[in-house]
């Protein structure tokens, strides 16, 4: 991971146009190898600002590999340099090339808060509320998945050659409880799923029910699938800190650490089912989002040798 960092660091360090006196005005950035546009949904009856990061090599004899990552406003720029180091490695051996496409919102905006509240969260009826708050809207998570399996996967695979049997789903915090909603209710929508900072205190008894439903499933109808779930390490306080202020109370109430840790070791006992976790020493919620984009590239590229 660190070889990868640094490759991303030197290809934005390194201009792709020498600068001349006579040129020198301020223009606006642009990533080489990537696209967008916006696609509708009829499932959502949302726009979403797709974004693609196209490999430079030719695309292996299977397809590439494609890395669909969520929040992609915010994610995708970082994941695209990525793309681009991961094919520059020196070392022949490592590298790989890897379809990155970002799932977004219309906008200049890094987070459209509503739209992913709504698109990212399941249906839950018995949801517990809190008082004298207004809810966010919620439980869009099945009609957004018909939109990535039904619109967008069609779309991405009539432009680039892709492996079908090598797509990995990456989403954080709310992103990260549709990634496991996604897992548990259509465990055969991806091959890979990376779930960074997943937000299971959303309603922890909903993702109780999705667990014990599926390990029922499992039993009736075996399925292989793998899981990678990262947490910061400082999204929960240790045992023992003082809980003095308001932060440090809700970091306590919402259990990030524990909660991973709990999903992940009984998600791991059932039949078929690969998960590992790695809690990301010194990271909080927010800079998780970014140590978990070079492991997902890194997860996903695996998946594809």
């Amino acid at each position: 991971m660190k070889r990868l960092a640094l490759a991303t660091l030197t290809l934005l360090s390194v201009p792709t146009q020498a600068a001349t006196p006579a040129a020198s005005a301020w223009l606006p950035v642009t990533l080489p190898q990537t696209e967008q546009r916006v696609l509708h949904s009829r499932h959502t009856g949302r726009d979403y600002q797709i974004f693609l990061s196209r490999p430079t090599q030719p695309a292996p004899p299977g397809g590439f590999p494609v890395l669909y990552v969520l929040d992609g406003n915010a994610l995708f720029p970082a994941l695209a340099l990525q793309a681009r180091a991961l094919e520059a490695r020196p070392e022949p051996t490592l590298r790989n090339s890897v379809l990155v496409v970002g799932v977004g919102y219309p906008g200049d905006a890094l987070y459209d808060f509503k739209a992913r509240a709504e698109d990212y969260t399941p249906h839950a009826e018995d949801r517990q509320r809190l008082p004298g708050r207004e809810a966010p809207p919620s439980g869009g998570a099945e009609r957004f998945l018909d939109f990535l399996e039904s619109e967008l996967k069609p779309l991405i695979a009539s432009r680039y050659r892709v492996d079908p049997e090598q797509q990995t789903l990456f989403g954080h915090s709310y992103g990260g409880l549709f990634t496991l909603y996604t897992q548990l209710n259509r465990p055969q929508a991806f091959s890979r799923y990376v779930a960074a900072s997943p937000s299971i205190w959303w309603y922890q008894g909903y993702v109780e029910r999705s667990l014990a439903r599926f390990e029922r499933q499992l039993r009736q109808h075996p399925a292989h699938s793998r899981l990678l779930i990262t947490v910061g390490s400082a999204e929960q306080p240790a045992a023992g800190d003082p809980l003095d202020d308001p932060r440090q109370r809700h970091m306590a109430e919402r259990r990030m650490v524990d909660n991973a840790r709990d999903f992940a070791e009984r998600l791991g006992t059932m039949p078929g089912m690969q998960v590992e976790l790695r809690i990301n020493q010194g990271a909080n919620h927010g800079s998780n989002a970014h140590y978990s984009s070079v492991q997902a590239l890194e997860w996903a590229a695996g998946a594809g040798k």
